[in-house]
């Protein structure tokens, strides 16, 4: 769910709100928020104020931090942008398994094993977002992530005792 956040010792991990194009793989394709999606993003965290949010670079985390940074300062992680499916970023489910039903098939079957034509396999990708995750840890709380689905479920992954996680 877009702009649902969980609080990791004051680390407050966010999910970018609803982008302008939904339906599809967005990857590392670049929609901006929606108009629902910036409303919803004004909403959270309010009554926090944060040390720094860390952003990803792509335009739908950095303009949900845009709108919970609220004077903070927005630090830009490379590392946090979501995972890249390649040449399936941006392209319907339905689209994919039209143009390469095998591979479509082997990816349902095996979702973080199979990797898609040009895409980032999932080890790599878990890699750095691990490594910047470990640069949030590091910062003055309280700090807000902003990232996206599959960046959070690495985090919310990693086998470490970080506090109550709490769900808003």
């Amino acid at each position: 769910m877009p702009g649902v956040f969980v609080a990791l010792s004051a680390i407050y991990v966010v999910r970018h709100c609803k982008p302008a194009i939904t339906g599809v793989l967005l990857g590392q394709s670049d929609p901006p928020l929606s108009e629902a999606g910036r409303a919803h993003a004004a909403t959270l965290l309010r009554g926090v104020e944060l040390a720094v949010v860390y952003s990803s670079p792509l335009r739908r985390a950095l303009e949900t931090a845009r709108e919970i940074a609220r004077g903070a300062p927005i630090e830009i992680v490379e590392d946090l942008r979501e995972i890249t499916y390649g040449d399936w970023d941006g392209r319907a489910w339905s689209e994919i398994e039209a143009d390469d039903p095998a591979t479509a098939a082997r990816k349902m079957r095996d979702w973080r094993g199979v990797t898609a034509p040009g895409g980032e396999p999932w080890e790599n990708f878990a890699d750095r977002v691990k490594r910047a995750f470990e640069r949030v840890q590091r910062s003055p709380r309280p700090v807000a992530m902003v990232a996206h689905a599959a960046v959070n479920q690495v985090i919310a992954g990693i086998d470490q005792f970080y506090g109550d996680v709490y769900e808003l």
